[in-house]
């Protein structure tokens, strides 16, 4: 079912990539869901890369990075970097000591322990956070506990009940460079020599 590209036993830091072939039962049943599961008492050492779905209810030390629209759950504990080309990120779990750069959208349920989430789409917290986000969108629930930094280009809503300290400010959008258009050089008028007669 799955093809596994890396030798993840040793203990030195190796890349996987992981792939999902589907059966041709799967490919029958629309309504079942596709995706790559890490299940829970398993510990991998090194960097994933997914091409779909990813669950993981175990231990990773290592970056994830999604290709195309994949979503990343980390239900158990993330020690690195997760980066979503279009997917979101929902992080049930625990996130220590990295980054979230989604293409979509950010959910922590759980804890979110790490340097920066820059989202495209919206953050929505209602666990623990430290750290900066920034996001177009960022809700805040009423279960949230946290610090940090926090920009926001569109909307921010705080929860009654929420508990944060931060600095808040909103950002305008991202401006985009537009070349100058190139002014042609002026002609010079000619001077005729008048002849003395």
């Amino acid at each position: 079912m799955f093809k596994k590209l890396g030798n993840l036993n040793k203990t030195e830091p190796q890349e996987a990539v992981l792939k999902r072939e589907s059966t041709e039962e799967e490919k029958k049943d629309l309504g079942s869901s596709l995706g790559n599961t890490i299940l829970k008492g398993s510990k991998l050492i090194g960097n994933i890369t997914v091409s779909c779905d990813l669950e993981l209810s175990g231990e990773i030390q290592g970056n994830i990075t999604s290709e195309k629209n994949a979503n990343i759950i980390i239900k158990g504990i993330c020690k690195g970097n997760i980066e979503t080309r279009e997917g979101n990120v929902n992080i049930e779990g625990e996130l220590d000591g990295g980054n979230i750069i989604a293409g979509n959208n950010v959910t922590i349920a759980g804890k979110f322990k790490g340097g920066e989430i820059r989202a495209r789409g919206k953050i929505s917290i209602n666990g623990e956070f430290s750290g900066k986000l920034e996001a177009d969108e960022i809700e805040i629930g009423p279960d949230t506990k946290g610090n940090g930094e926090i920009l926001y280009r569109e909307y921010i809503s705080i929860a009654r009940g929420a508990k944060i300290e931060a600095h808040i400010s909103q950002v305008s959008k991202e401006l985009k460079l537009i070349k100058p258009c190139e002014e042609k050089p002026k002609e010079q008028p000619q001077v005729k020599e008048a002849k003395e007669t």
